[in-house]
């Protein structure tokens, strides 16, 4: 199951692009990450954070921008029902 959210303009990322798919990288992100990201799902995520997912999804090489990111309202809800779905918290 599937839901997409439209993201309003305030809601976007902060920094030069989007990161890759979560589907890809939050079930292989280390427990510590995950557990930092879901204490404060909308603040940026720190720039180890960052680098990290790209490392996982091979985008070693890609700039990891020194502004911040954000997940956005589909990254969210995609961890919200990832959570209840493994009954994990």
């Amino acid at each position: 199951m599937t839901s997409l959210l439209e993201e309003p303009e305030h809601d976007a990322r902060v920094g030069e692009g989007p990161l890759p798919s979560i589907g890809i990288w939050w079930p292989m992100l280390e427990r510590s990450f995950q557990l930092e990201i879901l204490e404060h799902p909308t603040a940026p995520l720190r720039v180890l954070v960052v680098r990290r997912i790209f490392e996982l999804c091979d985008l070693d090489d890609r700039p990891v921008p020194r502004s911040g990111v954000r997940l956005g309202a589909n990254e969210r809800a995609y961890i919200a029902g990832w959570v209840h779905a493994v009954d994990w918290a």
